[in-house]
């Protein structure tokens, strides 16, 4: 058997091969170098991109509950008397528009005494919807969080006292909105609110029950903070879906005075 020889007829030299293997070797190692980073950056890609975006999302969303907790400060200026205020939010591929989907009224039954009728105010809340999902809303002076997995909360409650069944004080906001209805993108809207005086619906002493009826998307979150501020029961008259929203009874028995005012608030987008 004939060994392999070199051009001038000799038998390449050891060296030689060795020469020819590194070659080889560092080509074996280029590729599997290259296919590992090209490995991290898909799995940088497919799981880091998703984190951040959650991450991203998830901020704004604090973002904007933020605003809206100064925007119901503002509010409660203009109840006690500022002619008006106005509040930036940024929206963040998210949009904020006045709904229609809640409304609140008032039964009072006194022990001795004719029963007035009951007070409806339409609430108008103005909302704060996220692309990703989940809302903020202002409605009747509280701000009220959803996150995208249909979790609801109250994060700052309305102007109400409760002091056992000594004293309860109701504030209705009746909101109404002018002009556009509902602006979205990624621009800062400034929400400008102004208030009529406020206006005596009820107050006497003497034993009563009290009656607060709601119609809500959220009956739950509402319930926790009615009976959290010292209402005695709160009963779920209706569930809410996906189409309409719920009714909510909360009841305080035998309560020494209680006082009602109600105030028309109007909000614009500028």
């Amino acid at each position: 058997m004939r060994g392999v020889r070199g051009s001038d007829g000799e038998r390449p030299s050891s060296a030689a091969w060795r020469g020819t293997d590194r070659a080889v070797s560092e080509t074996i190692s280029f590729i599997l170098v290259f296919s590992l980073v090209v490995a991290s950056v898909g799995t940088i890609y497919a799981v880091g991109v998703s984190e951040l975006e959650q991450t991203r999302d998830a901020e704004r969303i604090e973002n904007a509950e933020r605003a809206f907790d100064v925007l119901a400060d503002n509010l409660r200026d203009v109840l006690d008397g500022a002619p008006s205020r106005g509040t930036e939010v940024r929206l963040a591929d998210a949009t904020v528009s006045s709904v229609d989907d809640a409304t609140m009224n008032v039964t009072i039954d006194p022990d001795s005494g004719p029963a007035p009728d009951p007070l409806p105010i339409r609430l108008r809340p103005l909302v704060y919807e996220a692309a990703a999902g989940g809302e903020i809303r202002l409605s009747n002076g509280a701000v009220l969080r959803d996150s995208a997995r249909g979790e609801a909360s109250v994060v700052r409650g309305p102007p109400l006292i409760v002091d056992g069944g000594d004293r309860v004080r109701l504030t209705l906001i009746k909101q109404e909105h002018v002009g556009t209805t509902a602006v979205g993108g990624s621009q800062t809207v400034r929400i400008r609110a102004a208030a009529s005086r406020p206006r005596l619906f009820y107050d006497a002493e003497g034993g009563h029950n009290i009656s607060v009826n709601l119609t809500t998307p959220y009956t739950d979150a509402w319930a926790r903070q009615y009976e959290s501020a010292g209402f005695d029961n709160c009963t779920e008259v209706t569930e809410p879906t996906a189409g309409s929203p719920g009714k909510l009874s909360c009841n305080v028995s035998d309560v020494d005075r209680v006082t009602v005012v109600w105030v028309r608030v109007t909000t614009s987008f500028e």
